[in-house]
Order: C-alpha cells, then structure tokens, then sequence
C-alpha cells in the first residue's frame, strides 16, 4: 500500500513547489501579474458574454421554422426520378417505376404524390394517392415557378407563429419516345425549428463591463500602493525627508518603495552631516580664533614690554623674552596639532603601514618617558602579556597615540601618582589600557573627551595645558587602522582603551 500512496506523495509534494514558485513569481513581477490580470479578466468577460447571451435569448427570441432542407429533399427525389425515366425511354416503364419503387418517394412523415402529364395535362402515370385525371398545366407550372422564385429551396424560413405547412410540388420536363411529358413530385416538407436573437449588442456590452468591472477589482490594491508611493514621493519632495512609504509586496513596486526610503535616508543623513560639517567648522574657527588669540596676545604684551624698554634689570629681561619664546613654542604646538587633526579628518590620507610588536613598541615608549614621569614624580606600572602580540599599523602615528595618552597621564593624574599600562590579546584584537588616578568624570565629560578643543576645566583656557586636540587626534588614528578608542571611569581611575587588529598567525 505504501508503495502506491508513496508516487502520489512524491507528485503532491513536487505539484505543491511548482504552484509556490509560480505564486512566488507572480508576486515578483508586475509584468506577470497584468498578464495574469488581463487572462483572468478576458475570462471572466467571456462568461459574462456568455451569461447575457443566454438571458437575451430567453426575454427576446424570435423562432423560426426552416422548410429549406426539407424542399430540397422532394426536389432531389424528382430530379432522381426524372434522370430514370430519361434513362429508360420507355413509356411503359414509367408506370412500372412509379409503383415498384414507389417507397424511395417517402418522406420522414409522409409518403410523395407523383404524376405525369401529357401536353394537354392529362394525367398518364400516378402514384396510388393521387386522384386527379386530367390538370390545368399551364397553371400548375405557373404555381411552380412562382413558388420557385418567391421561396428560394436554400432559404425559407417562416416565424413560428405564422407555421402553414404547405405543399411544395417539384417539376421536371421529359421527352420519352419523342413525346413530351411533365413530372411533378409533391408533398410536404419537413422544417427546421430556429431560435435567434436580435439583441446582437447585449453580450458584447455584458463582457466589456464585466472586463473592466474584474479589472478595476482586481487592481484596486496595487494602484493604492502606487498612489501611496507616488504621495510619499510628494511629501518627500516637499522636504519632509522623515516620511516613510510603506511597503507592501515584493515586486518592483516594493522595491521601488524601499528604495525611495533609502534615498530619502541617505538625503536626510547627507544633508545632517553637511549640518554638522557646518557646525564644526563654525565651532572650529571660533576654538582657533580664541586659542591662537590666547598665546598671542601674550607674546605681543611681552614683546612690547621689551620693545619699550620697560623693565628693570637684564634679569627682568631675559624672564620676559623667555616667557615671549615659551609662548611662542606652544602656539607652534597648538598649529602643529591643529595641522595634524585636518590631515587625519582628510578621507584621502594613506597609512605607512607595517607589521610591528606592540609589546616592544610600547614598552620603548615608556622607557623613553620615564625621565618626564619622575620629574613630575610618577611612575609607570607595566601588565604585559608574556605573549609577543603583531599587528600591521602606522607605526609613526601609533607612537602618537600612545604618546599622547601617556603624557595626558604624566600631566593630570591625582593621588600617588602611579600609571598603570596593560596589554593583552583577545578575540582578533590587541587591547592596550592606560590608567590613571584621576578627578571624577561625569559620563556626559567621558563622551566629550574625543571632542576637539574640549577640557574638562573651561576656565583652563591656555596653551600650556594642551591644545584641545590631542585626544580628538588620538581618535582619528585610531579609527583609520581599524581599531577603536573608548574612556571609562571608575574606582578613581581614568581608563583610555585601544583595541586594534592583530595580525593573523601564519
């Protein structure tokens, strides 16, 4: 039993595909989706026509009764008599033919009457049912004839109601034996019942409202979606870039949808970072406007001081040009910096990139700072992992990076003054983390620390205590190699994290 049922299992189950992947296929193309919209509505049209035509024929129908056919039969078996008589020439053998075959002479419901005449319309040779002798030729031919032009044998039909069986009576001239005779066959023919209609135009009408009714249903969905998705292009055009079309379908209409809401994103994400550009650079003039204005009006004031002569000892002297020179290295510094972050924020800069140790990278980079540290009595505390970690970076910039976190540390940390440096590999990454004891940072302060010219001190407004930059830069080079850069606090330490891509083991 289960290897009967097990072909039929196999055929439902590969029917059941095919009808989900022509399902699949029409709701994918809106091209096969008006076909099969147009065969369907044809269709229906069709029986729509064909609905109207029934009901036409049934409220006004006009019958008829076709006796065509039927004259047609009675003059075959008189021309059929006719040629046998021609063929026998023989008098006598007419009445012989006439009552030995008198049977091909019947008709579905009667029998024919034949006769034949003389010149002079006496009647020579019968069939059984006739009783006339003698006949007015000229006036049975005349009845003939007229008969003959005025109902045609392939057409004659008469309306049902006006039904008058009448004989038709077939004619035919003979010569036998020299003598001219006249045949006549007559009898009454059989009709054709016909039905007609004369309302012609019902099922055509029928079928085109049918068509556009099924059409305009069945479409009715699929242009609310393409007046929604033209409306949406509206309100978008507008300028409301937040309006969203919904979509519905996954055909190209769907597609189309999904892809004016993707442009009207990208507009709208591109015109707000063209806001934001706008703003930082706005921010940016005004930062380097006041944090240029600050060390140089200091080296001016000084500078005048020495041009006026207006101290005391050389002593007095040598500390204002010292002071005018300091200050002059540091507004160097804070271009320098300012230089090096426009540089980073450029898409188009290239990395020098190699494959390094970052344990001896870093650990050189400490040795190197640590005269700095003790002179600002810290000291370093290394968590290293035994392991030599790769990665492929920028070297030169890295060493900015560093730098530039672990001299943050020198200058702000708090309490005993130690630096805490770890490194350690995880999943595909390096992370490096500097700590420090630090002052509490709100985390509103933590996510403003990559800003550029942000310091957690407003009222900190010299050179001498940073430019603002160095983290904002840290960030970028970070950023550029892959990695990512993160602060925490907590427990009284300020935490910088790196993480960046290890080179792959070979």
């Amino acid at each position: 039993m289960r290897k009967i049922i097990k072909p039929f299992k196999y055929l439902l189950n590969k029917l059941k595909v095919l009808i989900v992947t022509a399902i699949t296929k029409v709701r994918q193309s809106i091209r096969i989706q008006l076909l099969t919209t147009l065969v369907l509505c044809a269709f229906l049209g069709l029986l729509g026509a064909r609905a109207a035509l029934s009901f036409a024929l049934n409220i006004d129908q006009t019958v008829t009764i076709d006796y065509s056919q039927g004259m047609q039969e009675i003059n075959d078996q008189a021309k059929r008599a006719a040629d046998l008589a021609s063929n026998d020439n023989n008098l006598e053998a007419i009445q012989q033919m006439i009552e030995t075959e008198n049977f091909k002479f019947e008709m579905k419901q009667s029998t024919l009457k034949v006769i034949v005449t003389d010149e002079n319309g006496k009647v020579l040779y019968k069939t059984t049912q006739v009783e006339e002798e003698q006949i007015n030729l000229h006036y049975k031919i005349r009845t003939v004839m007229d008969f003959a032009i005025n109902h045609p044998l392939y057409n004659y039909e008469i309306p049902a109601i006006e039904q008058l069986r009448q004989e038709f009576v077939a004619f035919y001239p003979l010569t036998i034996e020299d003598k001219n005779l006249y045949l006549f066959v007559s009898g009454i023919p059989e009709g054709m019942v016909i039905a007609s209609s004369n309302d012609g135009l019902i099922p055509l009408f029928s079928a085109i409202i049918v068509f556009t009714f099924s059409f305009f249903y069945i479409t009715k969905r699929k242009m609310k979606q393409i007046e929604s998705l033209a409306e949406g292009v509206k309100e978008i055009a507008k300028g409301d870039l937040t309006y969203r079309i919904e979509k519905k379908g996954i055909d190209e209409i769907a597609l189309l949808t999904e892809n004016v809401n993707h442009m009207a994103e990208a507009i709208m994400t591109n015109i707000e970072m063209e806001r934001r550009i706008e703003k930082q650079k706005n921010e940016l003039i005004t930062n380097v406007s006041h944090d240029l204005r600050t060390p140089l009006t200091s080296i001016m004031g000084y500078l005048r001081l020495l041009r006026d002569e207006r101290y005391d000892t050389k002593e007095q002297y040598d500390e204002y040009l010292k002071i005018a020179f300091s200050k002059s290295e540091q507004l160097k510094n804070l271009i320098d910096d300012l230089f090096e972050y426009t540089k980073l924020t450029n898409e188009s800069i290239v990395l020098v990139q190699q494959e390094v140790c970052i344990n001896e990278l870093l650990d050189q980079l400490i040795e190197e700072l640590i005269p700095q540290a003790e002179e600002n009595h810290r000291s370093f505390t290394k968590i290293f992992s035994e392991e030599r970690i790769f990665t492929t970076v920028d070297s030169e910039k890295i060493v900015r990076v560093f730098d530039n976190l672990l001299m943050n540390a020198i200058k702000y940390s708090t309490g005993d003054g130690k630096i805490f440096v770890s490194l350690e590999r995880q999943e595909g990454n390096v992370q490096i983390c500097v700590a420090n004891e630090s002052d509490e940072f709100t985390s509103e302060e933590l996510m403003n620390l990559f800003e550029r010219f942000y310091k957690k001190d407003q009222s900190r407004t010299s050179v001498a205590e940073g430019s603002g930059l160095g983290l904002a830069i840290a960030k970028s080079i970070v950023e550029l190699h892959g990695g990512k850069i993160d602060a925490k606090y907590a427990d009284h330490l300020l935490k910088f994290f790196i993480e960046l891509p290890v080179t792959p083991a070979e």
